[in-house]
């Protein structure tokens, strides 16, 4: 009899799925496909995307639709955060992602360090509270700190242990806060966004009762990181109809320069640099990341400092004749002044005065929380 042919037994077949999404999910596959890589994975958007699906944790969902308005969810963040109440594990890490990308932008002005120390303390906070280890990621976080600050210097080994992470981060913080360090640990903040994303944290609040203390410079960090991606403040939607009255701000002189403020929309002002003489230039300076550069400028460019760049300027130190004269130039017209030694210190002391001035450092303070620290 001829032989039956065998049966083949039914194996599932993989299903391909195809999906319309939106250009900012798009965004937060490719930002996870790229953290992914940094931990030595190498991953295309289709797999983050499946393993997005795969695994169905409720708070990853919640990021991505986070992330689908994301200046309105950091607004509602912020809301929770000034009122006191408890935030999600996926706001947090929302967060953190805009803190990640507020600490490293704008190279040429980064966050400052003492605000860079404060992202590490939080996110050793975060990592004392984990319910489990993961080998893989203590190497991560190793690696994102700097070399020298390991208390055993050299490439990085198997035996990466919780110790050895909490000693390293702890060096760097004492670094960051020695005014001699003139390097700053910029991919510091991608341990926490990992961290808040990955890890197995416990449920509850015990997530906000760690990094409470650090939200003034999370947040700070985290609406630099936004505007460096939406050039836009983080700002309720105005009205129209009726703005708040806000009382004028008085004007400042110092060594015949003087500095004029006008109101804008919402809390935004401008300044206004006015020269010496009857018929001496006046120089507009705003908005507010504009304004912020210029104060850094003026404050720290110097003989012994003679070159700033800026994403708004440039400016320069020279010696003629044996006097030190002070340039810089905008980016945006190509205008350009110069200055003495000793007019250059009177826009300094111009500029220091204006900023104590109650007016203007409550104006200032709460650009700040809408801009992020630039």
């Amino acid at each position: 009899m001829p032989r039956k042919p065998e049966q083949q037994e039914d194996k599932p077949q993989q299903q391909t799925l195809s999906v319309r999404i939106s250009e900012s999910l798009r965004k937060r596959l490719e930002q996870a496909r790229k953290i992914a890589s940094k931990t030595g994975e190498r991953v295309s958007t289709s797999e983050i995307a499946k393993q997005l699906l795969e695994s169905a944790r409720e708070e990853r969902l919640e990021i991505v639709e986070l992330l689908s308005k994301s200046t309105e969810a950091l607004l509602e963040i912020r809301k929770k955060g000034e009122a006191g109440q408890a935030l999600s594990r996926a706001e947090w890490t929302v967060l953190a992602s805009f803190v990640q990308q507020g600490s490293e932008a704008f190279s040429n002005n980064p966050l400052s360090n003492e605000s860079v120390a404060a992202i590490l303390e939080a996110f050793e906070a975060a990592y004392g509270i984990r319910t489990a280890r993961n080998t893989e990621r203590d190497k991560y976080y190793l690696g994102n700190l700097p070399e020298e600050c390991r208390p055993t210097k050299g490439k990085l080994s198997d035996s990466v242990t919780p110790e050895l992470v909490l000693q390293t981060a702890a060096e760097t913080r004492r670094r960051l806060s020695d005014p001699s360090t003139k390097w700053t640990a910029i991919f510091a903040a991608r341990n926490l966004y990992v961290l808040l994303e990955e890890e197995k944290l416990p449920a509850g609040d015990a997530l906000t009762k760690a990094l409470r203390p650090y939200w003034n410079v999370l947040w700070r960090a985290a609406a630099r990181g936004h505007y460096f991606e939406k050039r836009q403040p983080i700002r309720e939607k105005s009205a129209g109809a009726e703005e708040i009255y806000r009382s004028a701000i008085p004007s400042v002189s110092e060594g015949g320069y003087a500095l004029s403020f006008a109101r804008g929309e919402g809390n935004d002002f401008s300044v206004l640099l006015s020269f010496p003489g009857p018929r001496g230039p006046m120089y507009p300076v705003g908005p507010y990341p504009v304004i912020s550069e210029f104060r850094a400028m003026v404050a720290r460019l110097t003989p012994d400092a003679p070159v700033w760049k800026g994403e708004h300027f440039y400016g320069y130190a020279i010696e003629r004749r044996k006097e030190n004269e002070l340039w810089f130039r905008a980016h945006a017209n190509g205008i350009t002044f110069g200055f003495s030694e000793d007019e250059w210190g009177a826009v300094r002391k111009l500029f220091r005065r204006a900023w104590e001035m109650p007016e203007v450092s409550m104006a200032w303070d709460e650009l700040l929380v809408e801009y992020g620290e630039l």
